[in-house]
């Protein structure tokens, strides 16, 4: 849910976004964001009380996962649409087919299938059979789709990520337009400060006892553990243009605190706009910095001749 106030700040900073790929609960913010329903699904999601979270999630006859979901994701259809086609830009959610262990990006068909399928944590949810492919979690194979989003058109990629992917590794790649040395100092001075500096992974919420987590629980943990292990990898290989990381900590069952997931998403996009903007500037074609100087400079000091005519031709 972070995802949400980070996006909602980009549109408050007139940021252009023109498509998004998602991956897990990151698909299903992408989803709403491309249909126009980011404010309504923040909504719903910020209306919901605990004992309500819990009655949304259908335990089954465990077989291939202990939970359908099919609840939850009837609460937020109104919301992502109908089809991938029909959203109003380009969306991607990236699943895992667990036969072959292949990245499969849905580009096409229900909007609602393609999340079900992101969102299948194995052993969790049930896997969804699409085709002749059975899906779970993308976040198997790619938790920050970064790739996947320049596949659909972008320019300049910007990761969101709530993962605990240590900022080291950002340091080891070629500098790019949004992740220049200083700012990966930055966050590797951010991270020392933090009391979770020594781990690169999720640590237990609120001192639990690993001996007193539940199934559900652990299975979801492993997973994040998984996600940020893959997720630095994938950083790597497939960097993006800039990195918004979202210090926020919540489990499997916590929509409850959807308020506070926001605000911390809101907060982190306050907070690297600036750097944020300088990236984007520096990433302009040449052409482009020197066409806009060119209009500002015209716009704040016209030439004579412009003055004159504009005075001549005034009504």
């Amino acid at each position: 849910m972070a995802h949400v106030g980070v996006l909602e700040e980009f549109v408050a900073a007139d940021l252009n976004v023109c498509c998004v790929a998602g991956t897990s609960a990151g698909a299903m913010v992408g989803a709403a964001f491309a249909n126009g329903q980011l404010a309504a699904f923040r909504e719903t999601m910020c209306a919901l009380t605990r004992s309500r979270v819990l009655r949304l999630f259908d335990p089954i006859w465990p077989q291939s996962g202990l939970l359908e979901g099919r609840r939850s994701l009837e609460l937020v259809r109104p919301h992502l649409g109908t089809t991938i086609e029909s959203l109003g830009m380009p969306f991607a959610a990236v699943a895992t087919d667990l036969d072959t262990g292949e990245e499969v990006v849905l580009r096409t068909g229900p909007v609602v299938e393609a999340v079900r399928a992101s969102i299948a944590i194995p052993g969790l949810f049930t896997p969804l059979r699409l085709a002749k492919r059975i899906l779970v979690d993308g976040g198997l194979v790619n938790p920050i789709p970064a790739d996947v989003a320049r596949a659909l058109g972008a320019d300049f990629v910007i990761a969101v990520s709530v993962l605990q992917v240590h900022p080291t590794i950002l340091q080891r790649r070629t500098v790019r337009a949004g992740l220049t040395q200083q700012w990966s100092e930055r966050l590797r001075r951010r991270w020392q400060k933090s009391p979770t500096a020594s781990s690169p992974v999720l640590p237990q919420d609120n001192g639990t006892p690993a001996t007193e987590l539940g199934l559900v629980e652990i299975l979801s943990r492993a997973s994040t553990v998984v996600q940020a292990r893959i997720a630095a990898a994938r950083l790597r290989e497939a960097p993006p243009d800039f990195v918004v990381h979202v210090p926020v900590r919540l489990g499997l069952f916590d929509f409850h605190r959807s308020r506070e997931a926001i605000q911390a998403g809101r907060l982190a996009a306050r907070q690297i706009l600036p750097e944020l903007r300088e990236a984007l500037h520096r990433a302009l074609p040449l052409a482009e910095r020197v066409q806009r100087w060119l209009d500002l400079a015209t716009t704040r000091w016209p030439s004579p001749r412009s003055a004159a005519q504009s005075t001549r031709y005034r009504p």
